[in-house]
């Protein structure tokens, strides 16, 4: 996806993979050029030699592939939320409320950057309706919470 916002080089994909996943994954050559050469190899980008330097772009099929990709992931988003139950089956009970804490900060920081990030949704008009939507999704889980404790059921 990243080459949808316009040509890339293999060490800059490299970074933005870094600093997207904030340092959790900095995959090195081994990882990235393989799948370049894949999606080359299927059509779905283009290799150029710029100053001798390989860049990559997205091709037609690729941003079609690309389309189809995102479609899946708006499709299938709930399942993502859905293995939370099997992580936290995984670890010790003692370990849930901190892992739980982890998920809500990573859940609520996408919300904090959307003004941030150079793509992010620049209309303000916009970027209020989603934080506002956000915040209605908080203030919901806040009264879920609320009424479990009363009745003194946790799912934590």
């Amino acid at each position: 996806y990243m080459m949808s916002r316009g040509p890339i080089y293999g060490g800059e994909l490299t970074q933005r993979i870094d600093d997207v996943t904030r340092g959790s994954w900095r995959p090195g050559a081994g990882a990235i050029y393989p799948i370049l050469s894949g999606l080359v190899r299927r059509g779905e980008a283009r290799l150029e030699v710029r100053d001798g330097r390989k860049v990559y772009s997205l091709t037609a099929r690729g941003a079609a592939r690309l389309k189809e990709v995102r479609s899946r992931i708006r499709e299938r988003g709930g399942r993502f939320a859905e293995l939370r139950g099997l992580i936290l089956d995984m670890v010790e009970p003692s370990e849930r409320a901190e892992i739980l804490l982890d998920h809500l900060h990573l859940a609520i920081q996408p919300f904090v950057d959307i003004g941030r990030s150079p793509d992010g949704i620049s209309e303000s008009r916009e970027r209020a309706r989603v934080l506002a939507r956000a915040r209605a999704e908080l203030r919901q889980g806040m009264v879920k919470l609320g009424s479990s404790r009363r009745r003194g059921t946790s799912r934590a």
